[in-house]
């Protein structure tokens, strides 16, 4: 009966710090979210810590489509490529990584950096990405969605 209550406890325990973990991560996103869930860049110039948690949102996390859509140009109909990188876990442990790294350029209106990717049985990829500001929002330009698609070889149409 000892055991029982013991084993009872640390599982509460593990529950209770994955939540913690879990909530933390969430809120210590560099840009502003409305809720659990959302993502968006909204700050004049992105930082690259910005840059980097829009890409983990959009190819590691089970976030909607709807949120996801907010972050790209093409919106929803561009939606397929994050869903597809997701699904087959290209760029995310443990499969792979990416990384958004400079030499970076800002207008006011569009933003490019590198993305550096690795995905095991791939050759690494670095690719310039360019972000473009749509009513006031970062979002990830369809050029670089379909340069994406092309270098990795997804048999995605870009018509978005």
């Amino acid at each position: 009966m000892k055991t029982h209550r013991i084993a009872a406890r640390a599982a509460a325990a593990v529950v209770a710090v994955v939540a913690i973990l879990t909530g933390s991560a969430l809120l210590s996103a560099p840009a502003a979210s409305a809720e659990p869930g959302e993502y968006r860049i909204t700050s004049d110039v992105p930082t690259l810590a910005e840059l980097n948690a829009q890409i983990r949102f959009l190819v590691a996390t089970s976030a909607s489509d709807e949120a996801k859509a907010a972050n790209l140009e093409g919106g929803m109909d561009a939606v397929v490529v994050p869903r597809t990188v997701y699904r087959l876990g290209l760029f995310r442990a443990p499969l792979g990584s990416s990384e958004v790294t400079g030499p970076e350029t800002h207008t006011a209106t569009e933003h490019t950096a590198m993305l550096r990717t690795s995905s095991s049985g791939r050759p690494a990829l670095a690719v310039e990405v360019t972000w473009k500001r749509i009513d006031g929002t970062w979002k990830l330009a369809n050029s670089s969605l379909c340069a994406g698609v092309d270098a990795v070889g997804l048999s995605i149409p870009c018509t978005f």
